[in-house]
């Protein structure tokens, strides 16, 4: 019997929004010394349109020499979301007012790098061998990060503009502080382990 052609050309995965803002974590924020991460940030803390919108992911560089820096993340999994997006550029204004650089996270190859806005910029996420993500460092330099144990790999493919922007305002600041209250709540961090201490001479 001929082999199953399927098998050696299996499907691309289906990816979550959730998976992909897993695998950028990991790969570009995972110090949480360095970095302050926020999923599903809602802007402001009010009743009003614009405390509704929210951000899918922001993180903000927490040492000074760096320049504080402030990065705005969209998940995009379907090209139709990322079309309807690309049509009503003021979507993503409070993203671009609040950070120095915006990028649309999608899976690997669901959008092509002419695509994205001149302000913005890609990161791709998609499943690789060794060898595969070997040959890709080769071909487009230094990429960003690659695990062998998931077959996983993120890199900038379009790297986004520098921006200065204006600091974040109060409102902004308590959304944040907000954010991370109800993802320690959500998810607390699990309990050290503790150990008996023999005090017996």
């Amino acid at each position: 019997m001929p082999d199953d052609p399927s098998a050696a050309n299996p499907p691309p995965p289906v990816w979550s929004a959730t998976a992909l803002l897993d695998i950028l974590e990991r790969a570009l924020h995972q110090s949480s010394s360095e970095w302050l991460f926020f999923r599903e940030l809602r802007i402001g803390t009010g009743r009003t349109a614009t405390s509704l919108q929210r951000l899918d992911a922001f993180a903000l560089n927490a040492f000074p020499h760096l320049g504080m820096r402030r990065v705005c993340y969209e998940i995009k999994i379907s090209r139709s979301d990322f079309r309807g997006e690309v049509k009503r550029p003021l979507k993503r204004r409070i993203g671009m007012r609040f950070s120095n650089e915006f990028y649309f996270v999608a899976p690997a190859g669901l959008l092509a790098p002419s695509e994205i806005p001149i302000d913005c910029g890609l990161i791709e996420i998609g499943v690789a061998t060794q060898q595969e993500w070997n040959a890709m460092v080769q071909e487009r330099g230094e990429l960003v990060w690659f695990d062998p144990m998931m077959s996983a790999y993120c890199a900038v493919v379009v790297p986004a503009c520098w921006r200065d922007t204006p600091g974040p305002t109060w409102q902004f600041v308590a959304a944040m502080l907000r954010n991370q209250r109800r993802e320690f709540e959500e998810r607390p961090p699990t309990p050290p382990k503790q150990t008996k201490l023999d005090l017996t001479p």
